[in-house]
């Protein structure tokens, strides 16, 4: 096997699951500086209410990125089920889907997002005077998701055979690309909130393209070529099934923050400043327990490929016990120091670093509650069931925060209040995810053991 390539099915689980999760931390840590940078370069050279700007759109964004997103987590559990069944051509197949499928995908949340950026922001409520900087920030900014949905299927590729270094390496070239085309344009060239966007879609597209020739070139592992690409039925079908749900998930958590955004938005232009301070802070946390539950997916997928369902049951503990460490330890550092880390973002505003150790102190200090979740869900995931957890995440987490934000916080207009409503909602369900985790794995592996009966 390449050693680029994680053994998954074989050795200890810890040791394996660090060897692959920590280049996927590394990732997730390399994503969020790239994406801090922005906002410190934007926020400290570029025009009043630029950062402001930016940090309105954030929800919005992540909300498109994260249902078609699903679609990557649909790639990794096919392709993942494909490897370590020992499946090479369903392999082949899956990939050559992917890469298709995630472009067109790419494209039609680009036309889309053009098409409502607008309207979108005025219904958030973004304040005036930072609204026409948003948009054009949107608009830019969805240029470059074919680049990313095609970046993101194929390192969900090379991810699914035991491959974490490679989409890190990818990664590291386009990230640093993109912090000094963000001082090139912002700083030099005095292109503002514009400057910004571009060098984000000129990256993206540096990403996208630097995957595609790992996966297509002579000679590699994935003996992949250009003339295989189609859309394979069942392939499709596969990954829709998983990833829709997945995404679904995925976008209700973050269409969850839109009524809590418009919140934070009737507080001021300071208060939507700090607030997207302290998402970076906030962010860096979430997103490095996401990797390791990402890590949980593929590793259960393979072994559940495998059939090796002791082994599944292993790395559904290991990963509870990285991903919750996990978020305790960088949650609790991030309170600390929530003063000095917020104040890189806004040096020149003490309100709205005040704003910004609010959201800090009721998110990051219990961050790791949202660990137990993130296993299990990714655990799910990893065995093919996507829908269940959507369902509860959705109602759980969307719905309590839309009743929070009309129930509590105009008693408590703060952003300490607002955001309180997290822990409060994962620990909701945590309860009702682990009602049903064994109830629907069983069910799912009677459904197995049926087909294989009745294909006998």
């Amino acid at each position: 096997m390449n050693k680029k390539h994680v053994d998954m099915l074989h050795g200890s689980v810890m040791k394996k699951m660090l060897a692959f999760a920590i280049p996927m931390v590394l990732t997730s840590w390399l994503q969020t500086f790239f994406s801090s940078a922005d906002s410190m370069i934007v926020g400290r050279w570029g025009e009043e209410g630029a950062l402001a700007s930016v940090g309105a759109t954030f929800v919005f964004v992540m909300l498109i990125i994260s249902f078609f997103g699903g679609l990557s987590a649909g790639v990794t559990v096919c392709a993942a089920n494909d490897w370590g069944a020992g499946d090479r051509k369903g392999f082949d197949d899956t990939a050559h889907t992917a890469v298709l499928l995630s472009a067109l995908v790419g494209l039609f949340i680009m036309v889309l997002g053009e098409i409502i950026a607008k309207p979108v922001l005025v219904a958030m409520d973004v304040p005036e005077d930072i609204r026409s900087g948003a948009v054009l920030y949107l608009r830019l900014y969805m240029l470059c998701m074919p680049f990313q949905m095609v970046y993101n299927s194929c390192a969900s590729v090379m991810r699914a055979r035991g491959d974490s270094k490679t989409p890190l390496l990818f990664l590291m070239i386009s990230g640093a690309g993109n912090v000094v085309l963000n001082i090139l344009f912002v700083v030099a060239f005095k292109w503002n909130i514009a400057g910004v966007a571009i060098a984000t879609v000129l990256t993206q597209a540096l990403s996208a393209f630097l995957a595609l020739w790992h996966l297509f070139k002579k000679n590699s592992d994935y003996d992949m070529s250009f003339d295989r690409i189609r859309l394979h039925g069942e392939k499709v079908k596969t990954i829709v099934v998983i990833g829709l749900p997945a995404g679904l998930q995925a976008a209700m958590l973050a269409a969850s923050d839109i009524p809590l955004q418009t919140c934070v938005n009737s507080l001021g232009s300071l208060a939507v400043a700090g607030n997207a301070a302290a998402l970076n802070l906030d962010s860096i946390t979430f997103m490095t327990m996401e990797a390791i539950g990402q890590s949980c997916t593929v590793f259960t997928g393979q072994c559940v490929g495998a059939g090796d369902h002791k082994r599944v049951r292993k790395v559904l503990w290991n990963s509870m016990i990285l991903i919750v460490a996990s978020g305790a330890v960088i949650g609790w550092i991030c309170v600390a120091l929530r003063t000095q880390l917020v104040s890189l973002f806004q040096p020149d505003s003490a309100e709205a670093v005040n704003w910004g150790v609010q959201r800090v102190m009721a998110v990051c200090s219990l961050a790791f509650v949202y660990g137990i979740l993130t296993t299990l869900n990714s655990s799910l995931r990893g065995h093919g069931i996507s829908t269940p957890q959507a369902i509860i995440n959705g109602i759980g987490l969307f719905g309590f925060r839309v009743v929070w934000s009309l129930v509590v916080f105009p008693r408590f207009p703060d952003l300490f209040h607002l955001y309180l409503s997290y822990p409060v909602a994962w620990t909701f369900c945590i309860i009702a995810m682990a009602i049903v985790y064994n109830p629907m794995i069983k069910r799912k592996l009677g459904k197995k053991e049926q087909e294989l009966k009745n294909n006998s």
